[in-house]
């Protein structure tokens, strides 16, 4: 439950056993509780973009300084550098939704 419920909020696969982990959840556990895990890391990408307004949800235009530094923000927070960009160089949440 926990795996989905952090899935939910937008974090990734790396965050997700991170976390898990520093709860003390074994490895055998959380091996299992990833496997059973139906999301993705893109569809965790957007929700996260979209909480912090990154990417087609900004509110301003970016320059090439705002956009490295949202790819850097996605990839701080677990996701690869592929989908950072992806989710950052996205035209339109629908170009993104049609992606996954």
């Amino acid at each position: 439950m926990r795996v989905t419920s952090l899935r939910r909020r937008g974090r990734s696969s790396r965050k997700i056993r991170a976390t898990l982990s520093a709860k003390g959840v074994e490895a055998s556990v959380l091996d299992a509780a990833m496997q059973k895990d139906d999301g993705s890391d893109l569809a965790a990408a957007i929700i996260h973009a979209r909480r912090r307004r990154i990417g087609p949800w900004r509110t301003k235009p970016a320059d090439e300084n705002t956009r490295s530094r949202e790819i850097a923000s996605i990839c701080r927070a677990g996701f690869s550098y592929g989908i950072a960009r992806r989710v950052v160089e996205a035209n339109s949440p629908e170009d993104l939704a049609s992606a996954d």
